[in-house]
C-alpha cells in the first residue's frame, strides 16, 4: 500500500512538472483581473505525509505548489507571484504583496462531484 501511495506521488509530481513548464507563470494576468482572491480556486491537494502538493488555478493558468517550497513548481521570483505560506487539512495558505488569502477544498470535492 505505501509503495504505490509513493508511486502515485511520483506520477503526480511529474505531471504537475509537465503542467508547469507548459503554463508558464510569467506570463501577463488576464484582462480585468483585479487584486485580491478574484480568479483563485484550490483545485487539489494530493500526496503523502508531508510531500504534500496544492493545485491552484490563478486565473486560466493551474499552478502546483510543493509544501516547504514558496514558488509554484516552475516558477521564477516575481513581486505579482502567489507565495504558498502552508498547506493544512484540506486548505492552502497563500500571500501575494502582504495580502493573505485561504483557500480550501470544499467536501463536496472529496466525494467526487
Amino acid at each position: 500500500m505505501r509503495e504505490l501511495m509513493h508511486l502515485e506521488t511520483v506520477e503526480a509530481l511529474e505531471l504537475a512538472r509537465g503542467r508547469a513548464r507548459n503554463h508558464r507563470y510569467s506570463d501577463s494576468a488576464p484582462a480585468g483581473a483585479g487584486p485580491g482572491r478574484e480568479g483563485l480556486k484550490l483545485l487539489a491537494i494530493y500526496g503523502v505525509g508531508k510531500k504534500l502538493l496544492a493545485e491552484v488555478r490563478v486565473g486560466s493558468r493551474p499552478l502546483v505548489y510543493l509544501r516547504g517550497q514558496p514558488l509554484p513548481l516552475g516558477a521564477k521570483a516575481d513581486a505579482q507571484a502567489y507565495r504558498l505560506h502552508g498547506i493544512t487539512g484540506s486548505c492552502v495558505h497563500l500571500e501575494r504583496r502582504g495580502e493573505a488569502h485561504t483557500l480550501c477544498l470544499h467536501p463536496s470535492q472529496w466525494a467526487g462531484g
